[in-house]
């Protein structure tokens, strides 16, 4: 699991430090302050240490894994905007702290400056992109293999981590989790022998994933993807905008499923622009005094991104989707009053 990340002139970020709970984690803030960088930082890092033995000398490996998920041109553009010959530092505490570092004239490798020996489960990180991979699974898989692509390798991996077959038997509270999910979803996830995914649906049959809506496909991703063991005890599960394509209703069933997952012993870090899902997850939060959760804010400031941190929403200070939908409060309420005197003014008249 992700514990610390402290980060120096990486991208957005002049210099932060960033506690991470073994349970829930929820980033919010406003559009280019580096909610999506610090998701791919911790993921390009721990998918590297799930794959490689040992990282000592593997310097190329880790950048080409950061030159993959990030898609940039050159690793050295990853270091942030105006530092000169600066040095671009990170170090990331997981069960040992791993330390590396590049500049902006490094294109293809990092110094590791302290390195982990121990290697990492193969389910240690899941990466869930804003875009919507399940219904195109085989197709991506073979042709990112063969081909160049512009999408980053998150997609990638993400349909290496659906290509493992199911487990024979799951733990109870995991088949917990799973049915209000499939309850949701109206049958069960499966895959043909192609590598196709559809639903098995007692009324209406086999439903080919394409023909499911894509929020709905979404949740029958978590669920495959518990069911096969790439989400599990140990595991740190990275989502980007978790609302997208997700109605109010259905992002209660995700919050309810993540918060136990949490609590099952998988780390869920997320990204999020939704009001309705971060007064959610707070209210969940709060009604559970045992669980382990925060809230990280991330917001524009100088020199570079500032950070804060609290349990609950109502503990941070600056949550800008908040203040957008109560100036927007106060635009409807000014257009009324004006609407209604002049209306008045005519009838006067």
């Amino acid at each position: 699991m992700l514990k610390s990340l402290t980060i120096k002139n990486f991208t957005v970020f002049a210099e932060v430090k960033i506690e991470f709970s073994p349970g829930l984690n929820v980033i919010i803030g406003d559009n280019a302050t580096g909610k999506t960088h610090l998701l791919k930082l911790g993921y390009s890092v721990m998918h590297t240490l799930s794959r490689k033995k040992k990282l000592i000398n593997a310097k190329k490996t880790l950048a080409d894994k950061l030159y993959q998920v990030f898609k940039t041109n050159s690793l050295g553009h990853l270091t942030r905007y105006g530092t000169g010959r600066q040095r671009t530092q990170v170090t990331m505490e997981l069960a040992e702290t791993l330390k590396f570092s590049f500049t902006k004239n490094n294109r293809t490798q990092v110094t590791l400056e302290q390195t982990i020996t121990a290697t990492l489960p193969l389910n240690a990180a899941i990466f869930i992109p804003t875009r919507e991979v399940f219904s195109l699974h085989p197709e991506i898989t073979a042709l990112y293999e063969e081909r160049y692509m512009a999408l980053d390798e998150t997609h990638y991996d993400l349909c290496k981590a659906l290509n493992l077959p199911l487990l024979k038997q799951l733990p109870q509270e995991l088949n917990n989790i799973i049915k209000p999910l499939e309850a949701e979803l109206g049958g069960k996830v499966k895959m043909d022998r192609m590598g196709h995914f559809y639903l098995d649906m007692p009324k209406r049959g086999k439903v080919e994933m394409s023909l499911i809506a894509e929020g709905l496909r979404k949740i029958a991703m978590l669920v495959y993807l518990i069911q096969n063991g790439s989400l599990g005890k140990g595991s740190t599960l990275f989502w980007d905008e978790t609302e997208a394509n997700l109605n109010p209703r259905m992002m209660v069933k995700v919050v309810n499923a993540l918060a136990e997952l949490a609590q099952y012993g998988t780390q869920v870090i997320l990204a999020t622009h939704d009001l309705f899902l971060m007064k959610e997850l707070s209210l969940l939060i709060e009604s559970t005094p045992k669980m382990s959760a925060q809230f990280l804010s991330l917001r524009l400031d100088e020199p570079g991104v500032a950070v804060e941190q609290g349990r609950l929403l109502e503990d941070l200070h600056t949550i800008i989707v908040l203040d957008e939908a109560l100036a927007q409060d106060d635009r409807e309420q000014e257009f009324y009053y004006k609407r209604d005197i002049s209306v008045a003014a005519n009838d006067n008249y």
